[in-house]
């Protein structure tokens, strides 16, 4: 079932009762801010089955992580949020003074959603956006129309509709969201859109955090074990269907391992999911029909060139398109032009890491960047000559499930972070307070 779309007339009523709900005050208690998380906490737990068949029949992923990882995240908020909140001390100019950062709500934010992990990736900054004060107003994406259905539906029913208000439609209903004037503005998707609510912002001179994507790149070296690199990129890259903005875009790898790290990777992909994919209930499928022709193109692509080695059978009806490999790829290759975000898997070669380190700067900057090295000379040389999001060392975007780290991106992957407490500093005001003695003047 889809979610009834907003109507559009409705929506400047909706921003300004928001609005009108912040200049309240009745989210500046901590006390309240852990009951809605609370609150949003039961709403995950009590509905899982339904949040788990949402995502099922969007995207086809079985038992998932997404709802126990937002869970999870409540949980972590509702116990560290008063240690979060504390002002932070600071020094005076004078010894009487007393000075101190004061964490204050920004007001009322606007959350986008996007479809490839349709709740995880909405509920995530809603969290940090609660925790910190705000009133929200939060967008799922149309494309993953279950999810979309289930948010608008559920959401309301636990948490206070004057603090968090669900919108539901597409281009149109975004449009004219945007329109509106925020606090902030909270998006994940492509970098196109993210130029576009980017531009909006700016009339209103509105801060926003855009979680974009890019081609992240996978270096292999001699120092690594190669079964073990194989495992986990063939792992990422078949999550989702690899439709995952931190996945494995593309890999550079000395040409005397390429033979050995493809052998391995299609090993674990059969041991995942059997030698014929296509009757695997556990492989997931292409989200729509417009995101298959488009990887559909990039596919045709490399087979007319004698590039593919491994997979590159699809199935349209159902939306079907196997982890595919294609070497001797070169960065003029159409697949090397944007980001694939689907299951193919190009391999350029490499001799050095100096060449490789190049073949990475060529490109935009990545939302993140994985090295297979157990030397710590590469390690620190990958640091120090690259530029990326995050990167992860001896594993496929582990960064990113450790929320003890800022996860975003950097030029036109990304602006600003989130996750644990960088949620929080996104959504707040971080306010200097400096109080004078009148005695001492």
């Amino acid at each position: 079932m889809a979610a009834q779309f907003t109507p559009i007339e409705s929506i400047p009523k909706i921003v300004a009762a928001s609005c009108a709900s912040f200049r309240s005050h009745r989210t500046l208690s901590l006390e309240f801010r852990k009951e809605q998380l609370r609150a949003l906490e039961r709403c995950l737990t009590e509905n899982e089955a339904e949040f788990k068949a949402a995502i099922k029949a969007d995207l086809n992923r079985p038992s998932d992580f997404e709802i126990p990882t937002c869970i999870k995240v409540c949980k972590s908020f509702i116990s560290n949020l008063d240690v979060m909140a504390q002002n932070q001390k600071a020094a005076g100019v004078k010894e009487s003074d007393e000075c101190y950062v004061r964490y204050s709500p920004l007001g009322s934010v606007l959350i986008i959603g996007t479809w490839n992990f349709p709740i995880m990736l909405l509920i995530e900054p809603l969290v940090g956006a609660i925790a910190a004060g705000n009133t929200c107003i939060v967008k799922p994406s149309e494309v993953a129309e279950h999810c979309a259905e289930i948010l608008a539906r559920r959401l309301p029913q636990y948490l206070d509709p004057q603090v968090v208000s669900v919108i539901t439609g597409g281009v149109d209903e975004t449009t004219a969201l945007l329109k509106e004037r925020f606090d902030h503005i909270f998006y994940t998707g492509s970098t196109e859109v993210g130029k576009v609510i980017m531009a909006a912002a700016a009339k209103h001179l509105t801060p926003v955090t855009l979680e974009l994507g890019g081609k992240c790149p996978t270096i292999i070296t001699e120092n690594t074990d190669i079964a073990k690199a194989a495992q986990r990129i063939a792992h990422w890259k078949s999550m989702n269907c690899g439709q995952v903005c931190i996945s494995v875009d593309y890999i550079i790898c000395p040409k005397h391992l390429q033979e050995e790290l493809i052998k391995n990777v299609i090993g674990y992909w059969h041991h995942l999911f059997g030698k014929d994919l296509r009757t695997s209930e556990n492989y997931p499928r292409i989200i729509n029909k417009r995101q298959f022709e488009r990887l559909e193109k990039l596919l045709k692509a490399v087979k007319e060139q004698s590039k593919v080695v491994f997979g590159g059978r699809t199935d349209a009806e159902n939306l079907f398109i196997e982890p595919t490999i294609a070497t001797d790829v070169s960065l003029s290759d159409e697949i090397m032009k944007g980001e694939i975000f689907g299951p193919i898997l190009p391999i350029i070669t490499c001799e050095d890491l100096e060449g490789a380190i190049e073949i990475v700067n060529k490109m935009e900057h990545s939302l993140n960047l994985n090295l297979f090295s157990t030397n710590q000379e590469q390690i620190d040389k990958v640091l120090r000559e690259t530029r990326s999001g995050s990167v992860s060392i001896n594993d496929v975007a582990s960064a990113y499930s450790n929320h003890s780290l800022p996860f975003g991106g950097v030029g036109s992957s990304g602006v600003g972070n989130y996750h644990g407490k960088y949620s929080f500093d996104t959504f707040s005001h971080k306010r200097a307070v400096m109080i004078r003695n009148l005695s001492h003047l």
